[in-house]
């Protein structure tokens, strides 16, 4: 039988993949005019009125050295999470991500979604209205269609094992030509784990688009199945799991972050299966990546967990930055 021998998290935004006085600066004047900020009540709201109400309450989060004090600990976090499962020996990584339009698409939209192929392809960067600059935080972040193996086995003993406990998942072993996986998962294989070969499994959820985002509860029993699922398998492998996304963004929601990371130190099942689904929409949706995880370390004891809210314009745009162990 296999095991999960531990379960990680980890923000993937482009505010870690350049120096602050560069990305932050230029992603704060793109939330001037997103027209997706999701307040922290749920409601989509334009920037000018969210920055009315917020007033100056903000404005000590803004300085320089806030945010390169801030930026310098999430690097750190960073690396120590590598070496932590680097050390771990792990034979297999199951990366719980989004896909945002890389793969998938309104035509075709699984609410979950297993990949059994021999190997992923990350998707080459994409310009995003952001100008060049973004090309290279995109590379920095792992979006550099490279591949890297994945554990078709074990991705194809996953599916067929949640399948039978009743979950109707979809599945690919494959990816159609000029395609990849998106920043969720290349930041792991890329990004997290860059210079260590560790075969994965992508398990995709689709936190971001109606109509059928998977509620916290679904994602939380998703992640206990998987366990099972992986405790099942032939052999004894070494399996760690990574959610990868998140938190709270476009608008920082420190409570809804705070009460996410404490169920997961506390194994809260209660708490985290009743998150409030009307709060995840918008990047915060990631959240989810986070609650699937939480659902398979509740064997796992609480080994650190940092978290730092990036805020980046007097609205409390930016996002809560955060990463942690359980092993």
């Amino acid at each position: 039988m296999g095991s999960i021998v531990a379960v990680a998290g980890t923000s993937h935004s482009p505010m870690l993949g350049m120096e602050p006085e560069k990305m932050w600066s230029l992603r704060a004047e793109h939330d001037k005019t997103n027209t997706e900020l999701q307040d922290t009540d749920g409601v989509i709201r334009p920037y000018d009125e969210i920055a009315e109400r917020m007033g100056n309450r903000y404005l000590p989060e803004l300085t320089p050295e806030v945010w390169n004090r801030k930026f310098n600990r999430a690097q750190a976090d960073i690396k120590r999470l590598a070496e932590d499962l680097i050390s771990l020996e792990l034979d297999a990584i199951v990366i719980v991500g989004d896909d945002q339009d890389e793969l998938f698409s309104p035509q075709n939209l699984p609410s979950i979604a297993v990949y059994h192929g021999e190997e992923m392809t990350t998707h080459q960067p994409v310009e995003m209205g952001l100008g060049p600059q973004i090309i290279e935080v995109q590379r920095c972040l792992g979006m550099d269609g490279a591949t890297y193996p994945c554990d078709a086995k074990l991705g194809r003993h996953i599916i067929e094992s949640l399948v039978d406990q009743g979950f109707d998942v979809s599945s690919s072993d494959s990816t159609a030509p000029d395609t990849g996986f998106g920043h969720a998962f290349a930041w792991v294989a890329g990004r997290l784990l860059k210079g260590h070969t560790i075969p994965s499994v992508p398990i995709l959820l689709n936190t971001y688009f109606k109509p059928n985002q998977p509620t916290p509860a679904r994602c939380y029993d998703l992640g206990a199945a998987l366990s099972e699922a992986v405790e099942s398998a032939p052999g004894h492998a070494r399996v760690g799991v990574v959610a990868s996304g998140g938190l709270s963004h476009f608008i920082v929601d420190a409570e809804l972050d705070g009460t996410l990371l404490d169920a997961m130190s506390d194994h809260d099942t209660t708490t985290l299966r009743g998150l409030p689904a009307h709060r995840m929409d918008s990047g915060t949706s990631e959240i989810r990546n986070w609650i699937a995880a939480a659902g398979a370390s509740a064997h796992l004891a609480t080994k650190w967990v940092d978290y730092l809210p990036a805020y980046r314009t007097p609205a409390g745009t930016g996002i809560g930055l955060a990463f942690g162990l359980w092993a």
